[in-house]
């Protein structure tokens, strides 16, 4: 993980990462500047792919199965859900947001039984309601949470 985290950085603040930044913001542009668009979102699309595929293998190696229902919509919304709890927009984002919904996860799956309604088998509703009071609270996520409230400190000492 460490390792694609430095490789990304670094590839980010490339000309290729450069270029692949500009072309979100404004592709008409970017071409008309003399980029080829097409081969640098080739190229990043590839690129996505293979660490796609890397995970898939380190996923096999460590499970010791793959399973064609991994690739269901679930494990997909699993990802946006951590990508929105980090913070969208950086890489470390994505990170604390995998570890903290990991750890949500088993908080809510670990919840007692109230009476005959058992809170832990409901614990998609309480993902759900946690990451709607999320981004209702911190649009930025946990990240831009952290960010407000260390700027916040910062003035609080001036």
């Amino acid at each position: 993980m460490v390792l694609v985290y430095v490789f990304l950085r670094r590839l980010l603040w490339s000309p290729f990462g450069r270029a692949l930044a500009g072309i979100r913001v404004n592709e008409h542009r970017m071409r008309a500047l003399g980029y080829g668009t097409f081969s640098h979102k080739l190229a990043a699309f590839t690129l996505a792919g293979a660490l796609a595929g890397l995970a898939g293998f380190l996923w096999g190696a460590q499970s010791g199965y793959v399973n064609p229902e991994l690739m269901g919509f679930h494990m997909s919304a699993h990802v946006i859900m951590m990508v929105i709890l980090g913070g969208m927009g950086n890489f470390a984002g994505a990170i604390v947001g995998a570890f903290s919904f990991e750890y949500l996860l088993h908080v809510f799956k670990d919840l007692p039984s109230v009476g005959a309604f058992n809170l832990g088998k409901h614990w998609q509703l309480w993902m759900g309601l946690f990451i709607v009071a999320l981004v209702i609270l911190a649009p930025r996520g946990i990240l831009g949470l952290l960010a407000t409230l260390l700027k916040g400190k910062e003035k609080g000492h001036d």
